[in-house]
């Protein structure tokens, strides 16, 4: 198994977050959540540093294509709209769970602020 670690620096991009989030929340949840061979996918962001990007976890790079990301599953992209200003492809050396178990994980499903529907103030 692979993690991989997606990240975009938007400072010289006029990517707007509530775009993004709004993306994730409409579109991009569902899409990702029928890519064959992904484990999980963990967006996060800094907008006071403007970073944005993913973690996914996947079986093998043999169904995650590296050099397509990030691309959906029926080949669009998303409203980024440019290539990852970096893509780290480790491989998994191990995986635990917290004190919740896999229920604590499928907890996890639809959290975080695009979930939400919004942002937070800094």
């Amino acid at each position: 198994m692979y993690v991989v670690i997606v990240a975009f620096d938007l400072k010289e991009s006029s990517a707007d977050f509530a775009e993004l989030r709004a993306w994730v929340r409409g579109r991009a949840a569902d899409d990702y959540s029928r890519l064959p061979g992904m484990r999980f996918k963990a967006w996060f962001s800094d907008e006071r540093k403007r970073l944005w990007g993913a973690v996914y976890l996947v079986e093998s790079m043999s169904s995650f294509d590296r050099d397509n990301l990030p691309l959906l599953p029926d080949g669009r992209t998303g409203p980024v709209g440019t290539r990852p200003t970096s893509i780290m492809v480790l491989e998994l050396e191990a995986f635990v769970t917290g004190p919740d178990g896999l229920d604590g994980i499928e907890a996890l499903a639809r959290q975080g602020l695009s979930m939400a529907g919004g942002g937070h103030d800094h």
